[in-house]
């Protein structure tokens, strides 16, 4: 009899059967797939509470506990210290031996940035999932064809002032003093504090995309979002000082928040330092999401 939640078809049994789906890199098969599967495949009816504790184990099986993983991590380290000449990592413990910070800079990718990445850096951060949560730190560039140039990876307990100032401090020093740097990030108030301390010369940028999505939330208007896209991209002061005439006089309070963020920090045709065509941090997000 195939009935609902059959007990023979016990977590463990489920778990042996799917572990092999989590072998593979990114594997995202969630509990409800689980459910469909099992069903399928064998006709039997689970709950979802007993495909999630088999998945839990599955991944258990295949892939080690999260304790097992941070002990293992010095051990990583090293080797990847060993074979990536010029890679700098450093990892930080509290008084009680428990992980706190790490940071992550691959020698090839700091040989290439001073050798052949123009000098703009995005950064962002997100939080993480796993069982112990936390932030994950990334900090990226485009290469000459535009495509994703990781540069360095970090992780703390949150998106608060300590942690990104470690963070960044971390980045500076394995940079080094970069001339015409150009940071640029969302509004986040401890990553302004931490670039102006941490890299004061360097010039702080804020990603227009943030700036939209803000524009659409306060002030709800298609038309003031299309026009703040075009003037933040254009190149020329009179093809900026023409659009945002426009967006003034539709909406002035849009116009006057704008104003105060800064213009040489989103738009194009301001911007008193070189950008170049980088002026979003969505090449941060694309490596979160890897």
């Amino acid at each position: 009899m195939m009935s609902r939640d059959n007990r023979h078809a016990s977590s463990w049994l489920i778990s042996e059967s799917i572990r092999e789906t989590y072998q593979g890199v990114g594997c995202e098969f969630q509990p409800k797939d689980i459910v469909a599967n099992i069903r399928k495949r064998y006709g039997v009816q689970i709950s979802y509470d007993k495909a999630w504790r088999a998945r839990k184990l599955a991944l258990g099986s295949t892939r080690g506990s999260p304790e097992e993983s941070y002990s293992t991590l010095p051990s990583y380290c090293y080797v990847l210290e060993q074979k990536n000449p010029g890679t700098i990592i450093d990892i930080v413990t509290d008084c009680d031996n428990q992980f706190k910070y790490f940071f992550m800079s691959i020698g090839a990718s700091l040989a290439g940035f001073h050798t052949s990445i123009r000098s703009v850096v995005a950064v962002d951060g997100t939080f993480l999932k796993a069982k112990y949560l936390g932030t994950l730190f990334i900090a990226a560039c485009k290469d000459g064809n535009n495509q994703l140039y990781p540069l360095a990876f970090g992780i703390g307990d949150s998106e608060n002032d300590a942690s990104w100032e470690w963070f960044l401090q971390k980045l500076h020093n394995a940079l080094g003093h970069i001339d015409d740097l150009f940071v640029i990030s969302d509004r986040h108030g401890s990553i302004k504090k931490a670039i102006h301390k941490v890299f004061p010369h360097a010039m702080h940028g804020v990603c227009t995309y943030h700036v939209g999505q803000n524009l659409k939330t306060k002030f709800n208007n298609p038309v003031i979002h299309k026009l703040f896209h075009d003037v933040a991209h254009a190149y020329r002061v009179s093809e900026f000082n023409f659009i945002f005439g426009q967006l003034e006089m539709i909406d002035p309070r849009a116009a006057r928040y704008l104003m105060d963020i800064g213009v040489d920090r989103w738009a194009r045709s301001y911007s008193t330092g070189k950008r170049y065509n980088i002026i979003m941090t969505g090449i941060v997000k694309v490596l979160m999401l890897c």
